[in-house]
């Protein structure tokens, strides 16, 4: 895998007390390993239509107590890191 690509299948089925890795994702430093930690939490987030509405979205949370977007990776919304599963 690529360190700046993600399988979207790999993550989309995290559960509570599996490994992934956190790595960057700004630009100087992309991809590199910043820990391996478990998933902690999982949240199914429902859609919310009209103006002011969000996406359905599934989230974990890991020990540090960030929330990860499991359709991308990316750490809530400011995207600084992201996670790929343990191999």
């Amino acid at each position: 895998m690529s360190t700046s690509t993600i399988s979207t299948n790999d993550l989309a089925n995290l559960q509570v007390g599996d490994k992934v890795v956190v790595k960057s994702s700004l630009d100087e430093n992309t991809g590199e390993t910043i820990c391996t930690t478990t998933v902690l939490d999982r949240r199914d987030v429902p859609a919310i239509p009209g103006w002011g509405g969000r996406e359905e979205k599934t989230l974990v949370r890991l020990g540090s107590g960030l929330w990860y977007d499991l359709a991308t990776g990316l750490q809530g919304d400011l995207g600084a890191t992201r996670i790929e599963r343990c191999a």
